[in-house]
């Protein structure tokens, strides 16, 4: 009967949930975009544990061809971020406009 007990009590915590300090939290990505007033975007990539990524892309205002390029850049950002497993989860709007905000959950 104490086998079957022990057996049936392992059986329990094997299929209870894990506790989240455990597993970790999840792996986040925040892309900030500010408008530039000088004919370019700043683009930055803040990755879980501190590292960025900064990238500089043409003010699609300023031409056809200019916004061309702007999307073109902004879809190979995003594309390799859910290349990578990402998702997004939110975005916001700062200061009148001028810089967005995205936040990119992976696997979630």
């Amino acid at each position: 009967m104490k086998k079957l007990l022990f057996l049936g009590a392992c059986l329990v915590a094997l299929t209870s949930q894990p506790v989240m300090a455990q597993t970790g939290g999840p792996d986040v990505i925040v892309m900030s975009v500010r408008m530039g007033g000088l004919g370019k975007t700043r683009v930055v990539l803040a990755y879980s544990g501190g590292k960025t990524e900064e990238k500089m892309i043409k003010n699609a205002s300023n031409s056809d061809k200019a916004q061309d390029e702007a999307a073109a850049a902004y879809q190979e950002i995003i594309a390799g971020l859910y290349q990578q497993g990402y998702s997004l989860k939110s975005t916001f709007v700062e200061f009148q406009g001028s810089v967005s905000t995205l936040v990119f959950v992976k696997g979630q």
